[in-house]
């Protein structure tokens, strides 16, 4: 029979916050599972930017009362299997019954194993089931059915996707979410499962079935598979296995893998419990089909509420790839680090530069400029050589495209790290200069010194401008500022400048520095039961309302605990103890040591899970969290600092400073120059440089030399003039002139 009530309830992904996530280690199980609320949430198969099954739920209903929702009414506890395993144990209970689940997968097939335990507390309570899969946004929907097998086996259909559930179920039903499945039944007031529908489809399908024992121990397995016959074959071998096997064959996989450095262990404040589940996440985050593809999270922010496929997190940000590929090279994952690199490397455009995320097999998804973006995976290579990691000169494929690309484009960047701003960020800028360094080592062993000396040139200029730039007369750092030619007077505050301590270019005890933690603390820090934390900037609007609703475009932003880890890194550098940051971090976490995007900061609102100091319904975990935790362990454990860059540090917080000359580009058009300062102008093709001093009267001539980088550079002896005076200049190319003349003007030198 036909279910009615198509199409069902509209698309959306599954909740933000995960209370777990896993997955099998190795390339033949390629499904991740996620939990949330007690209960299987998101299963992605067969990439990690594809979610299959949307969520699979337990009720238990008896005759005369509503059906208890488990997810939705039990009190649930999860924990590990053992300490970085990631298979998880959630007791659930609730006045009418207990009920334990464990969450694991097959290492060798796309197989998810549920082994549970129902206890009921009053009589005549029944147990049931009902899963969905997910429905694609843009898709017609889902198909499902109940196979006329004994017991019954329960199909779902995504596209090209299969999902066979098979379990001892007494009776089982199709029918479409929230208008005609198992739990619209149950809500009849009889206790069970009355209409047992067959088929259903298009649309939003969930099948359901009633757990045919009273009592006891059972188990489920769910198979996924791209033909109905291999899913349902996947399924039945699952259970054929048993729970027993197939958890001491993912216990077995995991522990194969490199083990924490112990020194980590020690220096943690929970006997290495978060650090363990840290590497283990970063480790999930990792697609099976295009190796070294780590994702941000496996959610979609705030999913419950989110109708649609744009604003997801399982997608690949060069950020977040390469924080994550550094805590795994710190970690002792050298092989895994390795395989970030070169996906970077598979994806860079030929521009050299890379889109702001996409999805597994590189399709972009949003494709805003980012320059921290271009400039990281330049510092990964770095990190890389220096731990003596590569295979390969990368500087010639990878390092000198990406270091063509940011002194083309920069300095100011189209998006900062966060995303919903650009121009002349502090974080950046930081990031920029400390690659162009790093470029500059690469081009000076590859025996290209004109490069390393222009690269040098535009890292020195940019060092040089940072406070000019981005800080107002006063000293305080500010999160962005927009014309290179005037001194911000005002802006948002906001914690970025750290990133100049975190690279090596500042120094941890620089006045500037100390003066504008102040101002961040002041602004934006919060007293929470784990700790403190930071909110990311004044005005920022990503987060929850105050009355709890989702963000829907607008909200409050709340702390971000990799915020707590940046600054925790600084407090050490100051000779200061860290171990309560240490503490903080792991408080944030939670029972399934899951570190969020966002901690709330209002008063408790049960009804929408949120309470004071724990994760917001944003996402939950997010891998840039738990690799900013893993570099904390790192950076107290060896007394040291990894991300600092040694040449950018030795040039500039140690020894005198020299005044570089200016660099103007066609991106960068500079307007006035600081007296005593020469001026190089940046070309993007040969030609020469025709300049005048007296408004024409005469003119002097600089040949565009050839950097190799695709650009041409000519230097104008700007520094003769004293302030107040000006000068012109216009290029004059091997095809013609430029056909514009730029002006520039002379300032005093007390900027």
């Amino acid at each position: 029979m036909e279910a009615p009530g198509g199409p069902g309830a509209p698309p959306m992904w599954g909740p933000g916050r995960k209370m777990a996530f896993g997955a099998a280690p190795g390339p033949r199980s390629k499904l991740w599972y996620t939990l949330a609320d007690g209960t299987l949430s998101e299963v992605f198969f067969p990439t990690l930017d594809r979610v299959a099954l949307h969520e699979l739920r337990f009720f238990a209903s008896a005759s005369g009362a509503p059906p208890v929702d488990d997810a939705g009414d039990g009190q649930h506890r999860v924990t590990w299997l053992a300490p970085g395993v990631p298979a998880f144990t959630v007791d659930s209970t609730h006045h009418e019954y207990r009920l334990t689940k464990e969450f694991f997968s097959d290492p060798d097939e796309n197989a998810l194993l549920i082994a549970a335990t129902f206890t009921p507390e009053l009589p005549d309570v029944r147990l049931y089931m009902q899963a969905s899969a997910h429905w694609q946004p843009g898709s017609e929907g889902n198909f499902g059915q109940v196979l006329d097998t004994h017991p019954p086996a329960l199909l779902l259909r995504q596209q090209d996707v299969w999902i066979c559930i098979v379990g001892p179920f007494a009776k089982a039903t199709v029918g479409y979410y929230r208008s005609s499945d198992l739990q619209i039944d149950l809500h009849d007031g009889d206790g069970y499962l009355t209409y047992t529908y067959e088929r259903a489809g298009p649309g939003n399908v969930a099948v359901g079935a009633e757990i045919g024992i009273r009592a006891g121990s059972f188990q489920i397995a769910i198979g996924f598979a791209h033909t109905r016959s291999d899913a349902e074959e996947v399924a039945r071998t699952a259970l054929q296995k048993g729970s027993g096997n197939i958890r001491h064959a993912f216990e077995r996989a995991w522990r194969s893998l490199p083990d924490l450095p112990p020194a980590l262990t020690k220096v943690s404040g929970d006997e290495g419990m978060l650090a363990q589940a840290s590497l283990a996440v970063l480790r999930c985050l990792e697609d099976k089909s295009h190796a070294g593809a780590f994702v941000a999270s496996p959610a979609a922010p705030w999913g419950e509420s989110n109708h649609n496929g744009n604003q997801i997190y399982h997608l690949v940000w060069p950020r977040d790839l390469c924080r994550i590929a550094t805590a795994l090279l710190d970690a002792g994952d050298t092989a895994a680090a390795l395989r970030a690199f070169r996906h970077l490397q598979s994806r860079q455009r030929a521009d050299g530069a890379w889109f702001q995320n996409w999805f597994m097999d590189g399709t972009p998804h949003w494709t805003s400029t980012e320059l921290d973006q271009v400039a990281l995976p330049i510092l990964l290579a770095w990190r890389l050589g220096v731990a003596g990691c590569l295979d390969h000169d990368p500087y010639p494929v990878m390092v000198r495209p990406a270091a063509q690309f940011i002194i083309r484009e920069g300095p100011q960047t189209q998006l900062d790290r966060w995303e919903d701003l650009g121009g002349l960020s502090p974080s950046t800028l930081a990031a920029c200069i400390a690659a162009l360094i790093v470029a500059a080592e690469f081009a000076h062993e590859a025996g290209e010194h004109v490069a390393a000396s222009h690269l040098r040139t535009v890292a020195d200029y940019w060092n040089d401008r940072v406070e000019t730039w981005c800080s107002t007369p006063s000293g305080q750092y500010v999160r962005l500022a927009g014309d290179p030619d005037h001194r911000p007077t005002t802006g948002a505050i906001a914690p970025e400048f750290l990133e100049l301590v975190r690279y090596g270019l500042r120094k941890p005890k620089d006045e500037r520095i100390l003066r504008s933690l102040q101002s961040v603390d002041s602004a934006l820090k919060v007293s929470l039961p784990a700790g403190p934390s930071w909110r990311r900037y004044i005005g920022d609007l990503y987060g929850e309302h105050d009355d709890g609703s989702p963000w829907d475009g607008s909200g409050r932003g709340r702390p971000w605990p990799v915020l707590t880890g940046e600054r925790a890194r600084h407090f050490f550098s100051m000779g200061l103890p860290a171990a309560e940051m240490v503490r903080t971090l792991e408080g944030f976490a939670g029972p399934g040591s899951m570190l969020p995007e966002q901690v709330w900061d209002g008063p408790d609102i049960p009804s929408r899970g949120l309470y004071f100091g724990k994760a917001t319904g944003s996402v939950s975990p997010l891998g840039w969290a738990h690799a900013e935790y893993l570099e904390l362990l790192v950076t107290i454990a060896l007394a040291g600092f990894p991300d600092i860059v040694m040449p950018a540090r030795r040039r500039y917080t140690e020894g005198p400073q020299q005044a570089p000359p200016f660099v103007w580009s066609h991106k960068h058009q500079i307007s006035r120059i600081t007296a005593g300062r020469r001026l190089r102008v940046q070309l993007p093709r040969p030609g020469a440089v025709h300049y005048t001093f007296d408004d024409w009267k005469t003119f002097s001539e600089a040949e565009a030399i050839d950097t190799t980088l695709g650009v041409w550079v000519a230097e104008i002896p700007s520094h003769k003039l004293a302030p107040g005076s000006k000068l012109a200049w216009t290029a004059h190319y091997v095809t013609g002139w430029e056909g514009k003349n730029y002006e520039m003007t002379i300032e005093g030198g007390g900027e």
